[in-house]
């Protein structure tokens, strides 16, 4: 794999230390948060009030208000009953596995001593894998039948833990959460997704994933997220019910963590406030619409209807793209073994001018 060093943040584009500049489609800020100008405004505002960060546990006697807003503003927008941030998406994820035991005996009180099942998807994001993590080869559809099944004929009194992702990354992939509905209602289930290419993306408005699979009746619902991809804040959030984020909120392993820091969680809690979000995500829309309907007729691509990326296997593509002045990702991920996928992604910021290039280049390619 090449490396391209760089000194430069990038937006539509990116200088590279060796003067080079090229069209920038990969990365996961897929809704331009880098150098929205709002952000930075809110941002600025936000150091001048807070500092640059933090330098104490959220559960000390000193409480910033600031994270309970930015936090209830976060439930309101996933539609979630309450949200908890830590400092980042993957932590959020370890928090929970780690709170798990105490997590089931509080959503499932007179389940006593139950045999836990777990249930792990098909290449689920490393956030949410524990001690019982054991790789799954299935699709993922067939995994959610052998899980259902599985489930159905276990004891009632079994406790069951599925972990998934919301969407596949890095090659795109949509699971369909609705075949859940065919569980039974007398078993005790935790559906625990990890929304980290999500959230601020899927859904109206972008608002993540959480909305839609709280109507699955037959689970008890937690997501884990980062923050720092669409929303672009380096953090990560919890959403959940009320007595389930409670809960964590008196976890050691949260206690001891230092927070995101506030100026942050002043500029998300702004720009949730103001709709920038919603308004960055219509622009988004847009521009995945537009290259979709160009790219397709290059046949190179699997891409997810109303989703940013556009992968490929085809290693030469990446190295065209690159001599034609568009710099494009291509790694294994996220093992050094895995197969090495060539990932474009469109974001908010990108102009017209910029996808009707990549099309051009495509179809050269072809």
């Amino acid at each position: 794999m090449n490396i391209y060093p760089a000194n430069h943040l990038p937006n539509r584009k990116v200088l590279l230390d060796n003067g080079k500049e090229y069209l920038w489609f990969s990365g996961t800020d897929y809704l331009g948060m880098g150098h929205h100008e709002g952000f930075l405004k809110y941002l600025h505002e936000g150091i001048s009030r807070y500092g640059t960060h933090y330098g104490s546990s959220r559960n000390n006697s000193l409480r910033l208000n600031i994270y309970d807003e930015a936090e209830l503003a976060l439930a309101k927008f996933s539609g979630a009953p309450a949200a908890l941030t830590v400092s980042s998406g993957m932590w959020a994820g370890q928090l929970l596995i780690r709170e798990l035991s105490g997590l089931v005996k509080l959503a499932f009180p007179s389940a006593l001593a139950p045999k836990i099942h777990y249930h792990y998807a098909p290449k689920v994001h490393p956030a949410l894998w524990g001690e019982r993590y054991v790789p799954d080869v299935l699709s993922w559809s067939d995994w959610a039948n052998k899980t259902i099944l599985s489930i159905t004929e276990s004891d009632q009194e079994d406790v069951h833990l599925l972990f998934s992702d919301s969407v596949g990354s890095p090659f795109v992939e949509d699971f369909d959460f609705s075949v859940f509905t065919s569980l039974p209602f007398n078993r005790p289930v935790f559906l625990i997704v990890d929304d980290s290419h999500g959230f601020g993306v899927l859904s109206q408005s972008g608002r993540g994933i959480y909305h839609t699979l709280s109507h699955i009746k037959q689970v008890k619902l937690l997501v884990t997220s980062s923050l720092n991809k669409a929303m672009g804040v380096p953090g990560g959030v919890i959403l959940g019910e009320d007595k389930l984020i409670s809960n964590m909120r008196t976890s050691p392993f949260f206690s001891g963590a230092s927070p995101v820091p506030p100026a942050y969680m002043y500029a998300l809690s702004s720009l949730l406030e103001t709709n920038a979000y919603g308004l960055a995500h219509g622009t988004l829309m847009t521009n995945i619409a537009y290259a979709g309907s160009h790219l397709a007729a290059t046949g190179l691509f699997i891409h997810k209807g109303d989703y940013p990326v556009f992968c490929s296997l085809n290693r030469e593509l990446f190295d065209f793209l690159e001599a034609n002045g568009i710099l494009a990702s291509c790694f294994s991920y996220p093992n050094a073994a895995d197969p090495a996928v060539t990932r474009l992604v469109v974001s908010a910021w990108h102009q017209k001018e910029d996808l009707d290039r990549l099309a051009e280049v495509c179809m050269n390619f072809k």
